[in-house]
């Protein structure tokens, strides 16, 4: 029998009983009545490093909206879209965290975007991108799709990750694998999209980061 062990770090047990062909549940201790069960313990993969920042380098990547090229950092209400460096995210679910984050609000026209082309790096296996995603508390309106694709050296801007938010109390958690593209230079792409109006859209990304991580370690099963 196969397992698939959770993606969350932490112990787990599950536990069984076998049924005869007579139909009897049996399982173990001297009655024979008690469940057997596999123990998995799931540990996440060591951090050792940042390999690459976006808030620290949100102005070293182009920003463009459909009115053309953003200064970075715009200005606050530019309705032609604008980018913002924080320090302070305030989040949908009423909290606030202090971590560096990007306020990303698309042009004010249906259906409007906001994107950035950050500069090329190099991606080893087990990198991952890591960030949480939301609309900024008070923007009740927000309906905006989050985008990570990426551009290699042909310049095709290529599909990678995408996810849907409105505001709704709650924020998302991103964990992209981009071992994919291990060996790579890879320009990341950063767009965030009106979903219709983009009169309160404003969209969060807190501390977005490609994150490394040691190499794996070979476990050993225990019987």
């Amino acid at each position: 029998m196969n397992f698939t062990a959770p993606i969350f770090e932490g112990d787990y047990r599950g536990n069984w009983q076998i049924r005869n062909e007579r139909g009897e549940i049996f399982g173990t201790t001297p009655t024979a009545n008690r469940p057997f069960w596999v123990d998995v313990r799931v540990k996440a993969p060591v951090v050792t490093g940042t390999a690459y920042d976006f808030t620290a380098n949100a102005c070293s990547a182009q920003w463009t909206s459909g009115a053309g090229t953003l200064d970075c950092p715009g200005r606050n209400l530019d309705r032609d879209g604008y980018i913002l460096k924080q320090s302070l995210a305030r989040l949908e679910d009423g909290t606030s965290t202090i971590a560096p984050s990007l306020l990303t609000v698309p042009q004010n026209v249906f259906n409007g975007y906001i994107r950035a082309v950050y500069p090329s790096v190099k991606i080893q296996e087990g990198d991952r991108f890591r960030a949480i995603v939301n609309c900024e508390r008070g923007a009740t309106f927000c309906g905006v799709l989050f985008r990570v694709d990426y551009q290699l050296s042909d310049g095709i801007i290529r599909d990678f990750w995408a996810f849907g938010e409105r505001y709704e109390g709650s924020y998302f958690t991103v964990d992209l694998d981009l071992s994919p593209l291990a060996g790579r230079d890879v320009k990341f792409v950063l767009t965030v999209l009106s979903l219709g109006s983009a009169s309160n859209d404003r969209a969060l990304w807190v501390d977005p980061r490609i994150f490394r991580t040691a190499p794996a370690v070979t476990v050993t099963p225990t019987p």
